[in-house]
């Protein structure tokens, strides 16, 4: 199972509202604890499993303008950690991931101070804060069910 879901909204923390940050949390990690909530049950009827949750860079350390993205990504990863340990002996095996910077549909963050949806430019903030300078590339392949797995 992949439980991957994002929004970014870029403020700093002290001016991002109540709103906006259960908005954030709603998607970031209610999300994901609904995705194993309902996917582990079934995965214990199977004999077990694999659950993959995409988490962020930004989960592993701060990034300044997106403290509430950092925070839940962070809970991501951490909420993994603990379903991992808890699951251990039901052969269910729990992974996070963390991309960097990736041009995607979520370059579209949310800017509160200027209150509107606000295009973000993904190379150039690869470009701020990368080791190489430079965003990476979503791959466009569709997904297909392999019989049998």
């Amino acid at each position: 199972m992949l439980a991957n879901a994002g929004i970014g909204i870029m403020c700093k923390a002290i001016e991002m509202s109540l709103a906006d940050w259960r908005r954030q949390t709603a998607v970031n990690l209610d999300r994901v604890f609904l995705s194993v909530k309902y996917a582990v049950p079934a995965m214990r009827r199977a004999g077990g499993g694999s659950i993959i949750i995409t988490s962020s860079v930004a989960g592993l350390g701060g990034s300044a303008g997106l403290a509430g993205y950092c925070a839940t990504k962070g809970g991501v990863r951490l909420f993994a950690k603990a379903v991992a340990m808890e699951h251990a002996e039901d052969n269910i095996g729990v992974n996070t991931v963390h991309p960097g910077v990736i041009d995607t549909p979520i370059r579209t963050m949310v800017t509160v101070s200027a209150r509107r949806n606000t295009p973000i430019d993904p190379h150039e903030v690869a470009r701020a804060g990368l080791p190489l300078g430079k965003a990476g590339e979503a791959g466009h392949r569709q997904w297909r069910a392999v019989p049998g797995l």
